[in-house]
């Protein structure tokens, strides 16, 4: 409630001032399409229009052009750009504008902006998983323990500025069930060549189940902070390049198991109440989810043809679980077994998980631009420790990896690309994509390292320490592009095969197939726009093969519907409502001291439809949203389930604000 009272009382101080400023900076007006000024565009500065770009007045400061930052100088989003390393790494270097639209912008959950193409326990900022399998994106073995990672700032989601003048982001979200989220970006230009920024992100949620410390008034279900350094270079005869970052991140959640059944009380039925008592209602257990990370990219431009790139990346983590109240726990059935033999719990009764892990890796290459054939060709070698304080006990391993990427453009829209990553005497990855403005092609092959956590564990309830063979899928994606003036129609299907699958069974002890899972999975992208009206709907139909171990749902839709007002040419309106479909099927539940999603045969969460509507406004550079998520939530069913026994949350009224500062 405090963080609340906070994040309040930063949005009513600062959100006048922002807007204030906006309004009385020199030279601007009310900054939208039709008003006085012809030089704004949509609402924001043209670059075309800005005044001595690039040129140098006064001093030079080592060499390098000094930024003017007078009030000549019009910023804005047209003005500035950033680029992810990816750009770099592959000789694109795109410059990617800020977004100022209002579209989908009242997605702020996190499984809302991916689609729903993830879930988690009802609220946000608690345990994801991915509704469809994918495919690892990196090779060799990793700690497995990922529940709170997408939360992250994500180091391929890394956003390095060219600000020019000093640029601000903040975003407030406030949404039922306490979810919280506020943001602040900021970066600014130390000159022309040089660029520093920070990234702050605080997340905090309240229970929706009842336990002990929620009756005594402690509602806190999960506080996470994020925070990014980032800086970029180039120098002045742009033969040298520099990109790197510092990720801290730490997640703490306050574990509550699920919804405690009885024999009066079925899962059904329990969907009809939002007072619902927690399976670990003693309010004894927490997960914490503690990182740091460090990443370095630069690259040496001799000559096109031949460049030379390393990367430097170290991480330490630390991965904790603690149920004081094990042993009722146990005799509830939360957790299956005990290795500890008494007779009567002792006074320090408790579960107790922690692994320790700490990576270290550089990559160095060569790469270079032939006309339109790029090449990036590569050695990296990984050390990787995880240390359990338990047993003291640690495992360890070092690792060699070489890679090859290549790209051939053959006009501005049609390209191939072939690429190939070995891990010596373990895991590899062979990719290929062929990309038109008419349809898209992609086939892989990939064989990876089962995880640290499917291995090894050692703690009072679970102890394995396993020797799985490695995971291997092939995959083949095909789709086509169909577009007119007001429709466009993107039908899509997926293939996969998957080989000596890991997973988690109803005890939540890993296990490894013997047999082979199919995957066919057809999907259709379809939407437009007509006058004031845009929309769009994703189909995904999903079906498998094989030994029924993989649990997704046969059909989910996501669809938008929104209409487009201007008023007076001073707001920016939309009225729309976001659809959400999901079929039944077996969900999996979750067993937070191993942070694993695990199988369960108990019961079939029923399907659901759910209907968010909402109204996005624009004022100049600030944008605000009001929406009412779930809002059928009693009339075509009670709730569902993102989780076995995790319900999703009920009716329930959301706001966010985010506003843009550019001097």
């Amino acid at each position: 409630m405090k963080y609340r009272l906070t994040y309040l009382f930063l949005i009513s101080f600062l959100l006048p001032i922002s807007i204030w400023a906006q309004v009385l900076t020199p030279g601007s007006n009310s900054g939208f399409p039709g008003t006085q000024n012809p030089n704004d565009r949509n609402g924001f500065p043209n670059a075309a229009t800005q005044n001595n770009q690039g040129k140098n007045k006064g001093p030079q400061k080592s060499g390098r052009a000094a930024l003017d930052d007078s009030t000549k100088q019009v910023y804005g989003p047209n003005t500035m750009y950033f680029v992810h390393e990816s750009d770099i790494v592959n000789s694109r270097e795109i410059k990617r504008r800020i977004d100022t639209t209002l579209t989908l912008f009242q997605r702020y959950l996190f499984q809302e902006k991916s689609g729903f193409l993830t879930a988690n326990l009802g609220n946000d900022g608690t345990a994801v998983r991915q509704v469809f399998f994918q495919s690892p994106g990196s090779l060799g073995t990793q700690l497995g323990y990922s529940v709170y990672s997408p939360y992250a700032f994500q180091a391929d989601q890394v956003r390095y500025f060219n600000s020019k003048s000093p640029y601000s982001e903040v975003e407030y979200n406030l949404g039922g069930g306490g979810q919280t989220r506020l943001n602040f970006n900021f970066a600014r230009n130390v000159d022309s060549l040089w660029n520093i920024g920070i990234a702050l992100q605080r997340m905090v949620a309240d229970k929706v189940l009842t336990d002990a410390a929620f009756k005594s008034g402690e509602q806190s279900l999960l506080g996470q902070w994020g925070l990014l350094l980032h800086t970029n270079f180039q120098s002045k005869n742009k033969k040298y390049r520099l990109l790197g970052h510092i990720n801290y991140f730490d997640q703490g959640t306050n574990d509550q198991g699920g919804v405690k059944l009885s024999k009066t009380l079925t899962a059904d039925e329990a969907l009809k109440y939002t007072d619902n008592t927690a399976i670990l209602s003693n309010s004894l257990s927490q997960s914490n989810d503690k990182f740091i990370k460090f990443h370095v990219y630069h690259e040496f431009i001799g000559w096109k043809g031949l460049q030379l790139f390393q990367a430097l990346d170290v991480e330490n983590r630390t991965v904790k679980f603690r149920d004081k109240a094990f042993q009722q726990s146990l005799t509830d059935g939360f957790y299956p077994r005990t290795y500890i033999q008494y007779i009567q719990a002792p006074a320090e009764d408790s579960l107790y998980n922690e692994n320790r892990w700490s990576s270290y890796s550089h990559q160095t290459g060569l790469k270079g631009i032939y006309k339109q054939f790029v090449y990036r060709t590569y050695l990296k070698q990984r050390y990787w420790s995880v240390y359990n304080p338990l047993n003291e006990s640690k495992l360890d391993r070092f690792e060699n990896y070489v890679g090859l990427w290549i790209n051939q453009s053959f006009n501005q829209n049609i390209d191939f690309t072939a690429e190939g990553e070995y891990l010596l005497g373990s895991d590899y990855r062979l990719k290929a994509s062929f990309q038109s403005p008419f349809f898209q092609v992609t086939a892989q092959r990939i064989s990876y390292s089962p995880s640290i956590a499917s291995n090894w564990v050692y703690n009072t309830s679970y102890r394995w320490k396993n020797d799985f063979a490695n995971v291997s899928m092939d995959e083949i994606y095909g789709g086509i592009n169909l577009k007119s003036k007001y429709i466009y129609f993107k039908p899509g299907l997926t293939i996969q095969r998957i080989s000596d699958w890991i997973y988690f069974d109803s005890l939540a002890t890993p296990t490894q197939t013997k047999s082979d899972i199919g995957v066919f999975r057809t999907s259709v992208d379809l939407g437009g726009q007509w006058r004031k009206f845009s929309w769009f709907t994703k189909v995904y139909a999903n079906t498998q093969t094989g030994p029924d171990v993989m649990r997704m749902p046969n059909l989910l839709i996501d669809a938008n519907l929104a209409l487009d007002v201007q008023y007076k040419k001073l707001l920016y309106v939309q009225f729309g409502i976001d659809i959400h479909h999901q079929s039944a099927y077996f969900a999996d539940a979750y067993q937070p001291a191993l942070q694993q999603y695990h199988l369960q045969n108990n019961y079939q969460v029923p399907a659901f439809v759910q209907l968010d509507p909402y109204v996005s406004l624009r004022i100049n550079r600030v944008r605000l949203f009001f929406k009412m998520s779930h809002a059928n939530y009693g009339l075509l069913n009670n709730n569902y389930y993102t989780a076995y026994l995790h319900p999703a949350m009920s009716r329930v009224f959301g706001y966010g604000v985010k506003w843009l500062l550019f001097d």
